[in-house]
């Protein structure tokens, strides 16, 4: 393993062209690998963006209760009636 190693690394000495795309292509794929990387290895898995404080785009409906719940409630006070 480790003569393999050297080889590899002697093997890095020499010159080679590379096209321009080709670097850039690499580039650009060890960037978004890194970044993948980085998204998987995290610690911190939940992501909260706001404050959760009411505000919400459903204007004045947000008062208003769901279908359910409204059936719930109805049976609760036909249980108490």
């Amino acid at each position: 393993m480790c003569k393999k190693l050297e080889k590899f690394w002697s093997s890095l000495d020499r010159t080679i062209l590379v096209n321009k795309r080709e670097l850039v292509l690499g580039l650009t794929v060890c960037t978004l690998a890194g970044v993948v990387a980085g998204i998987l290895l995290s610690p911190r898995k939940t992501v909260t963006i706001g404050s959760h404080n009411s505000n919400n785009h459903a204007g004045a409906s947000a008062d208003l209760t769901t279908a359910e719940e409204a059936e719930e409630t109805a049976a609760e006070q036909e249980e108490e009636e």
